[in-house]
């Protein structure tokens, strides 16, 4: 969601614009309304060709209709984007009550389909924000039922570690939900542990309880249910019960045995590369001490034969 003030005018903008305004023109399918850049048009085609199936598959999962037609901008102007984005991680967000989307589209182009996914992980949080308010759906929440719709996808760049769930465990430094129920963290580092725990908790539901129970969990929260109540409702545990399964769980899969047979391969070859250096360090130092050896025969030799003259 965008906070800042100066945000908001940015948003207000794209919004109240003429469609030739800031080189921007626009798109209308079939229930969407895409705002594009004008270079991007072939990917505002894409989206809207493509935006039944997306919006299918999603109240497929999550049991509801969407209610609102949304609007989507796409953007090539990545400092542009981040003026509204405020964290350089950020592809794409939501604004729910006004059904947009705003998607960076220089993010996009590098991996096929991202786009795509980027744009049902973003409706997603259209759906779940038309259906339950703000102050009912915790964010851990919205970021783990995205994500599980999306197919894993998330609208944040991730970094090169891919392990920081697994090194939180081993150094029992995982986040508690209680503490991103409302925000996340602002460090790259610790944003991207808050998508991974959001993922992998709303992961944990589903695999133990199925995703009708999820569903469930979710109706409640629409009812205007706190999230304890509705876990409780749900599972028949308190959600101070369920997170500590949850993270009993990660324990016994993410062990210091499973992290080393996980960096095995990495493992061998810093192995290797160790020895690779030893080896040439010994094979160096015998090269030196032979040349010393065959200096000083040299040097008795020549003594040697001084003596006899």
């Amino acid at each position: 969601m965008i906070k800042n003030t100066l945000n908001v005018f940015l948003l207000i903008f794209i919004l109240t614009a003429s469609s030739g305004a800031a080189e921007m023109e626009e798109y209308h399918g079939p229930e969407i309304t895409v705002r594009y850049d004008v270079p991007l048009k072939n990917a505002a085609v894409r989206i809207a060709s493509g935006y039944k199936k997306t919006r299918n598959d999603i109240e497929t999962k999550l049991g509801w209709r969407l209610r609102v037609d949304p609007v989507v901008v796409l953007m090539r102007n990545n400092d542009a984007f981040q003026e509204m984005a405020g964290n350089r991680l950020v592809t794409a967000f939501a604004v729910g009550g006004r059904n947009l989307i705003v998607i960076d589209y220089s993010r996009m182009d590098r991996i096929p389909f991202d786009l795509e996914d980027t744009f049902k992980h973003e409706l997603t949080h259209i759906l779940l924000h038309q259906r339950i308010g703000d102050s009912y759906l915790p964010k851990w929440l919205d970021e783990g039922v995205a994500q599980w719709a999306s197919g894993g996808i998330a609208d944040i760049m991730r970094t090169g570690d891919k392990d920081l769930l697994q090194q939180a465990v081993l150094s029992h430094r995982v986040l508690s939900l209680k503490n991103i129920s409302s925000n996340f963290p602002d460090s790259p580092n610790g944003l991207i542990l808050a998508y991974e725990e959001s993922k992998s908790f709303t992961e944990f539901i589903v695999k133990h309880y199925g995703e009708s129970q999820l569903r469930l969990l979710l109706q409640g929260l629409e009812k205007q249910g706190t999230i304890e109540q509705a876990v409780y409702d749900s599972y028949g545990v308190s959600l101070d019960v369920l997170e500590q399964r949850w993270e009993k769980g990660l324990i016994k899969e993410n062990s210091w045995i499973a992290y080393m047979a996980d960096h095995m391969y990495w493992l061998l070859f810093f192995l290797a590369a160790l020895i690779t250096i030893a080896g040439y360090c010994a094979v160096k130092r015998r090269m030196r001490n032979y040349r010393d050896e065959d200096e000083g025969e040299g040097a008795e030799e020549g003594g040697g034969q001084q003596t006899e003259e």
